[in-house]
């Protein structure tokens, strides 16, 4: 048997087996940081006993949590502050331990005062399997058995101080610091907590009686006004104008710019406004959006709604989309109603719009003010309606569409067969003469020895199949998608000085130039972030590609994927990028023979804005 042709992929895990693996002259100073908002335990959350039949459960968080995201002139985060060290003496961690103590006890005699109501955390139970619900029957959780003690979020993001020297600190993961961002969006909840418990798996309503406040510095309507008013904002393409009235969902559309009286002009006669990439434009929800990408490692968008008193934008429907509404100012009424069936859980695709007699009654209806958060997994059907008397603005971020086993298998499987086709002889032997008189459809409730030897067949090269899967080039296919799909990093003022983006010669008057940068291999550097690239092997044998984000469009789409293309003898040296960060290498410690390729492939980096260094270059005048 001829042996296949060496694939590029192949090549390059060559390469990485001959490469000699230097060991980092710095150790991994990465740590994981403290737990922000580590108050609700899976096991207090798993304590669940059936209540009534409604399927609604209530936890009343009344403490005033801290809005602390930064307003727009407040956005540019000193890293060092927004993920403190860790580094702490024993006698300040016994003397916070023992201060925590004592507000979780006052927190609990406060408790026993709350008066149950629609000011909660809601959460709807639907998974059985996981809490051994053999009936079926959804469960409730009351705040007693919760015993929730919410706290305010200790490491508040604060704004970025005038510094005389600029050191980004060793350490400081881009995932970590978004961790924090999640964290303080669903404060009192902990996000491991949130992840076992509610992710993909049912609703839950966090309301914030003690801070209404709590996402005003994320959109306005002021802000909105702002947006049509300086922005080219276009009718169909960033905002639509809809209305849902007597089981008729209308889209009203004019064409062309959005100008701010018409917009408004719908708003006054009972329209909803709904912008479908207000960030854009708005740098605070940019800055949220970016920052959840790192978390979820799949592209999260946004969704602006305004919708004026007593009316509502939409019919029932269900997205393919796990959402976060963020309610920013007013109220609405939301009602949520579990999948009709299993074909319609965690779905891949939006529904269709339904009438009312289609999803029957819901499992969770409630008024959600602002401050509040309510969260649903794709799947869900969902509506929501004003008050009289009250508008609504909410800002829903998505996130995890087509992101699931079965698109990685849609990948994986066709290039499993195909590898399989190429290298084994099995494959490709032909089937019996008479195996069509076995199979197909009027064969199927069949159970002759024909039948049962073509399916024992079939299994057999089934199982076979996953010895040809390429099940790392198919992740880079998709993790391509996904660099495509994200907003390009916002960088920090401080992470800016640092980078090409400020830290670079400049023209100054009269056609000269001042402050050229030279990077040397005494230069320490690391990616801008954990995600900005990927380093893919595709068809040309002699080289790989570097995949970034760091072009990208502020609108989906906006621009080509970018990409570098780099010999492949430089594998090694962005691989050892990868894996030390969020650590600072010196350029001279990367694994490359000679120190000119180290400059080179660094250089190449820097001018794409896909490394920091640790301080500011120096410059020449």
């Amino acid at each position: 048997m001829v042996a296949a042709p060496i694939s590029a992929f192949e090549m390059y895990q060559n390469q990485k087996k001959k490469s000699k693996k230097r060991s980092s002259k710095k150790k991994d100073k990465n740590k994981q940081p403290v737990k922000v908002n580590d108050l609700v335990s899976a096991e207090l959350l798993k304590a669940v006993s059936v209540k009534s039949n409604k399927d609604v459960n209530v936890i009343d968080d009344t403490a005033q949590s801290s809005n602390d995201l930064p307003a727009k002139e407040e956005l540019q985060f000193n890293i060092v502050e927004v993920a403190p060290r860790l580094k702490k003496k024993k006698k300040k961690d016994q003397d916070k331990q023992n201060n925590v103590e004592v507000s979780s006890r006052k927190e609990k005699s406060k408790k026993k005062e709350i008066v149950h109501g629609e000011e909660a955390v809601d959460m709807v139970d639907l998974d059985n399997e996981d809490d051994g619900n053999e009936s079926g029957e959804l469960k409730s959780i009351s705040p007693e058995e919760l015993n929730v003690n919410s706290k305010i979020l200790k490491n508040k993001l604060k704004p970025a101080s005038p510094a005389k020297s600029i050191h980004l600190s060793d350490g400081d993961s881009s995932i970590a610091i978004a961790e924090k961002f999640f964290s303080w969006m669903i404060d009192p909840i902990a996000k491991d907590d949130f992840f076992s418990l509610y992710w993909e798996k049912r609703p839950v309503h966090i309301s914030r009686k003690g801070n209404r406040d709590y996402f005003s510095k994320i959109l306005s309507t002021k802000s909105i006004d702002e947006m049509f008013r300086k922005h080219n904002i276009l009718f169909g393409k960033n905002v639509d104008v809809t209305s849902y009235s007597s089981g008729k969902r209308e889209t009203l559309n004019s064409t062309g710019r959005a100008h701010a009286a018409v917009v408004w002009d719908y708003y006054r006669n009972g329209c909803s406004i709904r912008l479908l990439n207000p960030q854009t434009y708005h740098l605070q929800l940019r800055e949220l959006n970016t920052r959840l990408q790192e978390v979820f490692g799949s592209f999260v968008g946004a969704n602006a709604y305004l919708t004026p008193p007593n009316s509502q934008g939409f019919a029932p429907h269900y997205d393919d989309i796990e959402a976060f509404v963020l309610q920013i100012e007013g109220s609405k009424m939301w009602r949520v109603y579990a999948p009709r069936d299993s074909s319609e859980k965690l779905p891949r695709t939006s529904s269709p719009n339904f009438t009312q007699e289609e999803i029957g009654d819901p499992i969770l209806e409630v008024l959600v003010k602002a401050g509040d958060l309510l969260y649903f997994p794709r799947g869900f059907i969902h509506q929501a309606s004003t008050v009289p008397g009250e508008h609504s603005l909410h800002v829903t971020v998505s996130t995890y569409q087509r992101n699931s086993w079965a698109d990685l298998l849609e990948k994986l499987v066709p290039a499993a067969l195909a590898n399989a086709i190429d290298e084994d002889e099995e494959f490709r032997k032909g089937m019996p003469l008479d195996v069509m008189n076995h199979i197909g459809a009027v064969h199927s409730d069949s159970e002759t020895p024909g039948r049962y030897a073509v399916l024992k067949k079939l299994k057999k090269l089934f199982s076979k199949l996953f010895e040809y899967a390429p099940v790392d080039a198919a992740a880079d296919q998709m993790a391509k998608e996904y660099i495509h799909d994200s907003l390009p990093p916002c960088l920090s003022a401080d992470e800016k000085k640092c980078s090409v983006l400020e830290n670079s010669e400049r023209m100054v008057s009269d056609g000269k130039l001042q402050g050229a940068v030279v990077l040397t291999p005494d230069t320490c550097i690391r990616l801008t972030r954990s995600n900005v690239l990927r380093l893919v092997s595709e068809e040309e044998p002699d080289t790989l590609k570097i995949y970034h984000s760091m072009e990208n469009s502020l609108e989906y789409h906006g621009e080509e994927l970018q990409f570098i293309e780099i010999p492949l003898n430089f594998a090694p040296a962005v691989e050892y990028l990868i894996h030390s960060y969020p650590s600072f290498t010196a350029i001279s410690d990367l694994p490359l023979d000679q120190d000119s390729d180290k400059v080179q492939i660094t250089t190449e980096l820097w001018e794409r804005g896909l490394v920091l260094t640790e301080t500011p270059l120096s410059t020449s005048e």
